[in-house]
């Protein structure tokens, strides 16, 4: 899965010409329909064919997650790549999320949790575009600033964290389930939260100013990566709370 900062950052101010013709928001919205779909029926198909979790199971989900990788960002770099990439992006992000899915429900103490996240999710990201279109919150230059100071303060955390496991070093308040741990999750996913108002913003901005056609599909996969993302640290959030009571 591709950071959502990254997701943002090549959202180039191209202007259209007559021949690709201009992006617009009733475009950008089927686009981002069309790809939560793919992977919606992509990780469903993970689960009508797997009856049970194994070594088949963990296989597809390293190269899915390396695959996805490699798609976000070639679609993060050449935006004009994203009709392509982007679906293929979210079928590959399917097999990925069914398959984590498949593994953490296999767990008794887990079963159910996954399902729980995908509707909290649903409804922040829900919450979010009610917000966003009755303007109670608005993305000024301000929310920006903090909101990419908040997201790259996480991705160095986790990079921080990835380096320090490859030499046997746990960071603190990020795998086990203390009350630190537990608050340390409800920042990220608040962060995560706040991201779709950028999704949103960043559609919204690149219709008014009259931006090719291609950028629909680039600006419905920054939300499905924000919605990929909010899944991922929803689900870990409850996996925490789920500790505390073991």
């Amino acid at each position: 899965m591709a950071n959502p900062f990254l997701a943002r950052a090549s959202f180039t101010e191209a202007t259209a010409t007559p021949a690709e013709g201009r992006m617009t928001l009733a475009g950008a919205i089927t686009k981002t329909g069309a790809l939560m779909a793919l992977c919606s029926a992509s990780a469903i198909g993970i689960w009508l064919t797997s009856t049970s979790p194994g070594p088949s199971t963990s296989t597809a989900i390293m190269v899915a997650a390396i695959v996805g990788f490699a798609l976000a960002i070639a679609t993060t770099f050449a935006p004009k790549w994203s009709p392509i990439t982007a679906p293929l992006y979210a079928i590959v992000e399917g097999v990925l999320l069914g398959g984590l899915t498949l593994m953490y429900n296999a767990v008794p103490r887990y079963a159910g949790l996954p399902l729980t996240a995908l509707a909290l999710t649903v409804l922040a990201g829900g919450a979010m575009l009610a917000l966003y279109v009755t303007r109670v919150v608005r993305v000024t230059q301000r929310f920006r600033a903090i909101m990419l100071g908040a997201m790259l303060a996480i991705m160095a955390y986790y990079l921080i964290s990835m380096v320090l496991g490859f030499f046997g070093v746990q960071v603190p308040f990020l795998h086990d389930s203390s009350w630190g741990s537990i608050a340390v999750s409800l920042v990220i996913v608040g962060v995560a939260s706040l991201s779709f108002l950028l999704d949103f913003d960043m559609i919204e901005q690149a219709v008014n100013r009259g931006s090719p056609r291609y950028l629909e599909w680039y600006g419905a996969f920054g939300v499905l990566v924000t919605f990929i993302w909010l899944y991922l640290e929803m689900l870990r959030l409850l996996m925490k709370l789920s500790g505390r009571r073991s």
